[in-house]
């Protein structure tokens, strides 16, 4: 499943569209920035970096939409600044489910499973429509 998938699903689940947006941010600022708008959620995340990086900061930003919605809050408009518990548990999030792709990679090649299988885990993280 690939990140922009994943974001329709979870968009599905919170009742809300989740909005993926690439953008050429500042070097010096945020990789990525959660938007919380009345009817949708925007992930903004950073242009100019590889697509592996892009499918972690937009997992991160994803992992403030689940943290919240565990803790049965609401992000409102544009965070400039989360709690380091906040960030914690968003980066938590973004790594375990980044990790899990990478360990079934890895079974995958380890078990020899037929090709169709081993596009659609680690390789597909990216932000596409399709896995690869």
């Amino acid at each position: 499943m690939s990140v922009t998938a994943l974001c329709e699903e979870l968009g599905g689940v919170l009742g809300r569209p989740i909005t993926l947006m690439e953008w050429e941010l500042p070097a010096d600022g945020p990789f990525g920035v959660l938007i919380s708008r009345d009817d949708e959620d925007v992930i903004v995340y950073q242009a100019t970096t590889t697509k592996a990086h892009q499918a972690h900061i937009v997992l991160h930003e994803v992992g403030h939409l689940i943290a919240f919605a565990f803790d049965g809050r609401r992000p409102s408009g544009e965070h400039s600044c989360y709690s380091d518990e906040d960030e914690r548990d968003a980066e938590v999030i973004a790594s375990t489910i980044m990790d899990q792709a990478i360990s079934m990679r890895r079974r995958v090649r380890t078990h020899k499973l037929d090709d169709p299988f081993q596009h659609s885990v680690y390789n597909s993280l990216v932000l596409t429509s399709e896995a690869a």
